[in-house]
C-alpha cells in the first residue's frame, strides 16, 4: 500500500511537471510573439520616420514643378526678345520635359491619383505650347505668341495642384 501512495504521488508530481512545462512553454510562446509584434511595430515606426520625409519632399517637389511649368512662369522663364519661333518652341517644351523628368522618382511617394493629376497637368502644358505655336502664322513675332501663352488659362494645372494639396493633407 506504501509503493500504491508513492507511485500516485509521482504521478502527481510527474503530471504537475508536465502541466507546468506546457503552461511555461505557452507562455513563452505568447512572450515571444509579443517581442516580435513589439519588433514589426518598432520597424515599422522607424520605415515611417525614414520614408514620412521623403513623402513630404514628393508633394514638395511635384507642387513646385507645376508652380515652374505653369505657362506665365515658364513663358517668362524661357523667352528672351528677339527669339527665333522654333527655338522657343524647343526650350518652352524641353523646359517642362526636363522639370517633369527630374522629379519622376517621386511618384513612389504618392498616390496614383496624385501622380495622374501631375501627368495630366504636364501633358495639358505640352498641348497647349504645341497648339499655340500651330495657330500661329509665320510672319507674326514670337512676342504675340508669348502673350498668347501668358493669357491661357492651366485647368489641369490648378486641379493637380488642388489634388496634390488634398491628398498631402490625409498624409499628415
Amino acid at each position: 500500500m506504501n509503493t500504491w501512495i508513492i507511485y500516485s504521488l509521482m504521478g502527481a508530481g510527474l503530471l504537475l511537471m508536465v502541466a507546468t512545462m506546457i503552461l511555461l512553454s505557452r507562455l513563452i510562446r505568447m512572450k515571444d510573439a509579443e517581442l516580435r509584434n513589439g519588433s514589426k511595430m518598432e520597424l515599422k515606426v522607424q520605415a515611417l520616420k525614414i520614408i514620412m520625409p521623403l513623402k513630404v519632399q514628393a508633394y514638395e517637389r511635384f507642387l513646385l514643378f507645376l508652380e515652374r511649368a505653369q505657362l506665365p512662369q515658364l513663358v517668362k522663364r524661357v523667352y528672351a526678345p528677339g527669339m527665333e519661333k522654333g527655338a522657343f518652341h524647343l526650350q518652352l517644351l524641353q523646359n517642362v520635359r526636363e522639370e517633369f523628368e527630374h522629379n519622376l522618382a517621386q511618384q513612389l511617394y504618392v498616390s496614383n491619383s496624385t501622380w495622374n493629376a501631375v501627368v495630366n497637368a504636364k501633358e495639358e502644358l505640352v498641348n497647349q505650347i504645341n497648339t499655340t505655336f500651330e495657330q500661329l502664322k509665320d510672319e507674326e513675332d514670337v512676342s504675340i505668341l508669348a502673350q498668347s501663352l501668358v493669357a491661357l488659362p492651366n485647368p489641369m494645372v490648378e486641379q493637380a495642384v488642388a489634388v496634390l494639396k488634398r491628398d498631402f493633407e490625409r498624409l499628415l
